[in-house]
């Protein structure tokens, strides 16, 4: 058996001369997500903050948003110390990589995803061999 149409908003089907009460009366109207970048909480620590401003633009460019914010400081935070622990020459534990590497790719920063295009390049020529010619 194949699902039904999807629901329209309310207020759409009001606009068009559809709506009936007691059909759409209990559906909830479709909330759009407002385009938010993330916000910066302030228990980030100054190593944390170093790791949020090299990284904000490339988590911004794969839809991060406002909701977002606590699971990237996280990230900052895990990231933050794993560079203090590389510069301070101590081994990387194995489950600490693996952790940052989930979140990373989680935000959309690392992974087969990360290397997909996103959205169309028009400054790429019809032809991708023609720089071998």
């Amino acid at each position: 058996m194949q699902r039904g149409p999807k629901l329209k908003n309310p207020a759409t089907k009001k606009l068009a001369g559809t709506y009936k009460e007691c059909v759409d009366g209990a559906t909830a109207p479709i909330v759009e997500l407002a385009a938010d970048s993330p916000v910066a909480p302030s228990w980030l620590t100054d190593a944390g903050k170093e790791v949020w401003a090299a990284d904000i633009s490339r988590v911004k460019a794969c839809g991060a948003r406002e909701a977002d914010s606590h699971f990237y400081a996280v990230y900052c935070q895990w990231m933050a110390g794993y560079i203090e622990a590389v510069k301070a020459g101590s081994p990387p534990n194995a489950a600490y990589v693996s952790e940052l590497r989930k979140q990373m790719e989680m935000l959309g920063i690392s992974g087969a995803k990360a290397r997909l295009s996103r959205g169309s390049d028009t400054t790429s020529p019809a032809n991708r061999f023609a720089k071998f010619k």
